[in-house]
């Protein structure tokens, strides 16, 4: 843990990318969030393929950051962003892909199993929606609803948190993976998923815990201080500083354990 730190504080210059592409998607997509149906698609066509490019070349440089700690000139890292994208943009644009099929199908298994065990809570659409425009309508919504309705709807809360963390945690070791060993997009997901449920199994489960929790605390905190500017901007920096040293862990976790011991026996392993 204090390596990680202390690789995250070296190589804070990480942080800048994450950053530009976060204030760039940010005004990409409110300015694309308009016009026509072929409009906002060739938006969102368009918006996978800048994070295809960011996630190339962002993680090559933690990766890089990985394999060379002792790095004399540290800021000499961003140069590390333009040949990782050359090299590992389709590698990213295949995994974006696979993340959505993975995800999509997690939530639709999760919908049927709560269809047949929790129930339908028999709530419209056009009424949650209208619910949850103001703090206000949605009290009035909650006090509308039976006992048993919001029984089922936080049944349903959990079930779905439930899913996804089961979809974060199956995806945990896929980008090293990636990076690590195969560029091979769909290769690259089964070697993370072995590695996943390795005899490390506990210990994975355990550094993911450790990081969904980390990360949900932050987001509770960032949404229950939205109104404090001075507040809400701290978080905002510390959920930078999240993703970027959590980053660095999980792909330093992944070289230590599952690349390095593995070197020189031609198992699954290419760096």
């Amino acid at each position: 843990m204090k390596k990680v730190f202390e690789l995250t504080n070296r190589y804070i210059i990480l942080g800048t990318p994450l950053i530009l592409f976060s204030l760039l998607s940010t005004i990409y997509l409110a300015v694309s969030a308009r016009g026509t149906v072929i409009h906002l698609l060739i938006a969102i066509i368009l918006f996978g393929l800048m994070t295809a490019a960011f996630a190339a070349g962002w993680f090559n440089m933690v990766k890089n950051a990985v394999l060379e700690p002792d790095r004399e000139d540290v800021n000499s890292l961003i140069k590390d962003f333009t040949p990782g994208v050359g090299e590992y943009f389709l590698s990213s644009l295949g995994m974006i892909f696979n993340v959505m099929l993975i995800s999509l199908l997690v939530l639709i298994i999760a919908s049927l199993l709560g269809m047949r065990i929790i129930g339908n809570p028999n709530i419209s659409i056009e009424a949650l929606n209208a619910a949850v425009q103001t703090p206000e309508s949605l009290k009035v919504f909650l006090a509308s609803l039976s006992k048993e309705q919001l029984v089922k709807i936080n049944l349903w809360n959990i079930l779905l948190l439930g899913a996804m963390a089961f979809n974060y945690f199956i995806e945990m070791l896929y980008l090293p993976a990636m990076f690590f060993k195969s560029k091979n997009p769909f290769i690259a997901f089964f070697i993370g998923l072995k590695d996943l449920f390795s005899r490390k199994f506990f210990t994975n489960l355990g550094i993911f815990i450790l990081l969904f929790v980390v990360y949900s605390v932050i987001s509770i905190l960032s949404a229950a201080f939205i109104r404090s500017t001075i507040i809400h901007f701290v978080l905002t920096l510390a959920n930078f500083y999240f993703v970027t040293c959590a980053s660095v862990g999980v792909f330093y976790y992944y070289h230590n354990n599952f690349v390095k011991p593995q070197i020189g026996q031609n198992i699954d392993t290419r760096v």
